[in-house]
């Protein structure tokens, strides 16, 4: 559901003899828009652990490599090794 669905979006009116709009519309759009927030919160978690996981796999790849102080040469990647 995008914005500009709510807000063309429009209620019949109730019977005859009542005011207002016919309930029945208005709930059933109610528990779309719920059904649609829930799909929505689902992904942007799933998305949001996805970021932590690579983001922590970044930084664990990043320290094998990256010299440090007090660390041999050896230790780092050479040219060679980093073509392969």
């Amino acid at each position: 559901m995008v914005p500009e669905q709510v807000r063309r979006l429009r209620f019949r009116r109730s019977g005859f003899g009542r005011r207002g709009l016919a309930e029945e519309h208005v709930y059933a759009f109610l528990r779309r828009v719920v059904d649609e927030l829930i799909a929505r919160d689902a992904a942007e978690a799933s998305l949001r652990e996805e970021n932590v996981r690579l983001k922590n796999a970044l930084r664990d790849w990043q320290s094998q490599f990256t010299p440090r102080p007090g660390r041999d040469d050896d230790s780092a990647w050479t040219g060679d090794q980093q073509r392969r």
